[in-house]
């Protein structure tokens, strides 16, 4: 099958996302000798060797299941280990966009947690990008290095157990990603780290934290085109003949500020402002 394997034809070793309907999904890796259950019957992993990506397959009760190859998205809501809140695809996103990502970028993320956003960001920079990844507590790490190595993008990251509010190691970047609770502290940090111009996206989720950064963000100067941002998602039955919103959504999960590392303005030209 050459190439086509794991990207059109599932082989072992592959991932596979066996789709029942919108609450039986599962994501798992090929292994012949396999079986996966499920309470509408059982599939042999080594019926799904060789089929294509798209494909229908009969489980043990007759039932259906689509063989779909997962995305990024469906890692995170199925495939991945979590120690902690993360940040929503609704949010990465508008910060993806925010940051004008392209393959070879070079990123800095402060606060690594279980390494969700590090997943998106390393997706995003390619292979030929890197992403230095700063977080204080060694267990979060391990979490985020083993998500990584699950979806494979482990080698485009630096995983560091330091406290950046303490420095960083690189200089010259073209983005950074802060997640943490006193974002305020890595200000001084975040100017030395950045080239001039650079984007910076920070996420908090109380509106007093985004408030107090702000002030910060004044008083220190160096900052621009500051922007304030929450994403609500509300998504729809998708039923031609009776099309209507899901009774639940995901409405808030935290702010976005936004700004760009400059110069500082020189006094004469007045005061600072943040746009």
């Amino acid at each position: 099958m050459g190439g086509e394997c794991c990207r059109d034809v599932v082989c072992e070793g592959c991932p596979v996302l066996l789709v029942l309907d919108e609450r039986r999904r599962f994501l798992f890796r090929v292994e012949r000798g396999r079986v996966q259950g499920s309470d509408r019957g059982v599939v042999r992993h080594d019926d799904l060797v060789g089929l294509r990506y798209g494909s229908w397959v009969r489980l043990s009760s007759g039932a259906l299941a689509l063989v779909l190859q997962p995305r990024l998205v469906d890692y995170m809501e199925r495939g991945l280990r979590r120690r902690s809140q993360v940040i929503y695809p609704k949010d990465h996103g508008l910060i993806l966009m925010l940051l004008d990502l392209k393959p070879g970028a070079r990123v800095l993320e402060i606060g690594v947690g279980s390494g969700y956003t590090t997943i998106v960001l390393a997706q995003a920079v390619g292979a030929t990008g890197r992403v230095y990844s700063y977080e204080v507590r060694s267990d979060m790490l391990e979490t985020a290095r083993k998500n990584l190595e699950t979806v494979g993008l482990l080698d485009r990251v630096e995983l560091k157990h330091r406290d950046a509010r303490l420095g960083v190691d690189e200089e010259g970047l073209d983005a950074a990603v802060v997640d943490m609770p006193d974002p305020w502290a890595v200000l001084p940090v975040l100017h030395r780290a950045l080239r001039p111009g650079a984007g910076a996206v920070f996420f908090l989720p109380a509106v007093n934290q985004v408030s107090r950064l702000l002030s910060a963000m004044d008083l220190r100067g160096g900052w621009a085109e500051t922007r304030v941002y929450e994403v609500l998602l509300r998504e729809y039955e998708p039923r031609g003949d009776a099309l209507r919103p899901k009774t639940t959504m995901i409405a808030h999960t935290g702010y976005l500020v936004y700004a760009r590392r400059v110069e500082e303005r020189p006094a004469q030209v007045g005061d600072r402002n943040r746009g």
